[in-house]
């Protein structure tokens, strides 16, 4: 296992991590605490205590301007992404890290190939995410009108739950080795390959 967990192979996965979860942390605030319709029927309730009256189209406009910070991370954390799929592209490419599909097509045993398996389905997720995100965000620098893409929007939005449970799977199976094998993998992954 010598030379897996190189400085770059690090940084790709670790700056993967830190993006995703970053994307993921402004989904939850979207879902959540900056709801639209929630923040305008707040804002409307708390302008109407002062005596103003707005409507709720008025109110969904200045709930999407408090929000839009929220989004302005998101599409930095998608950048941060893009760099990380680039940096793991540019590894493939000069053999310095596997393909996903040939560590399934490579892998030993029903468990490794569960491993490799699950480790492919989190890399194309993520993959289609973004480029069905980058795609959507550059729609009109590409030559597209937003309603022909508006499907990319939907399957963006749909692969957040595939990419929950991937993620999931991915942590559980480490926690598992990690237990099960001592070969410290998420030290390595930290400190590369000496064990600390």
């Amino acid at each position: 296992m010598k030379g897996k967990f190189t400085p770059l192979f690090r940084l790709w996965h670790w700056l993967t991590v830190f993006s995703v979860f970053g994307l993921l942390f402004t989904v939850l605030l979207r879902k959540s605490f900056l709801n639209k319709n929630a923040v305008a029927e707040i804002v409307r309730q708390k302008l109407e205590t002062f005596g103003v009256a707005i409507g709720a189209d008025q109110a969904i406009a200045v709930a999407k301007a408090i929000r839009a910070p929220m989004w302005e991370w998101h599409y930095i954390f998608a950048l941060f992404l893009g760099i990380a799929i680039a940096l793991r592209l540019w590894l493939m490419a000069t053999g310095r890290a596997k393909l996903p599909i040939l560590a399934v097509l490579e892998a030993k045993g029903v468990q490794e190939k569960v491993k490799a398996f699950v480790h492919l389905l989190l890399c194309v997720t993520i993959a289609l995410m973004a480029l069905s995100g980058a795609v959507y965000y550059f729609h009109e620098a590409l030559g597209f009108q937003k309603s022909s893409v508006h499907w990319l929007k939907e399957l963006h939005e749909f692969l957040l739950t595939p990419l929950l449970l991937f993620i999931a799977l991915h942590i559980g199976g480490v926690v598992r080795h990690e237990l099960a094998t001592k070969e410290a993998i998420v030290s390595r992954m930290i400190h590369g390959d000496e064990v600390r």
